[in-house]
């Protein structure tokens, strides 16, 4: 009796664990993607904090000021760049996670529309965020990777003169 209660207690285990499907065991096997929504690849996500773990702000010598010119001067270039290939990011409202190497390149962007931004196809704005990685270096200066959480919208409007650079 107590062989058959340890047998069934082995089973009942064994069929409570979730199996893992091939689908699963071949998207954590594939490299994390230069631009996926906030919410997708979680697992992967994550990991990205222990490589990417400076901010953006440490960075710039703990000045804020500098920060936000920095990510203006992005932001304002994304904009020049979306007009220069002709790609309409009027309206657009996005909350964005970035991952820059230590050059100032950009190695992942992670966006999410807002509510109320304009309807845009996500495969679109993908693939604009990711040809605009491939043309973007932020000007910082730096030994490490780094991180930082913002939003933008389109049009800018008025920025300071700093950002303008």
């Amino acid at each position: 009796m107590l062989r058959s209660f340890i047998l069934f207690g082995a089973f009942l285990t064994a069929s409570m664990v979730a199996p893992v499907s091939a689908q699963q065991m071949a998207e954590e096997a594939e490299p994390l993607p230069k631009v996926f929504l906030i919410g997708e690849h979680e697992d992967r996500y994550g990991a990205l904090y222990e490589e990417y773990h400076e901010i953006l702000l440490a960075v710039c010598k703990n000045d804020m000021t500098v920060a936000f010119d920095r990510w203006m001067h992005m932001v304002t270039e994304m904009e020049e760049y979306a007009k220069t290939i002709d790609f309409d990011l009027n309206g657009v409202k996005v909350w964005l996670k970035l991952f820059w190497n230590n050059t100032g390149a950009i190695d992942h962007l992670s966006y999410y529309l807002k509510p109320d931004s304009r309807n845009i196809e996500v495969a679109e704005l993908s693939a604009f965020f990711s040809s605009f990685m491939n043309h973007y270096t932020l000007p910082v200066e730096s030994t490490v990777k780094f991180t930082h959480n913002g939003s933008a919208q389109f049009p800018i409007g008025v920025m300071p003169p700093t950002a303008r650079r």
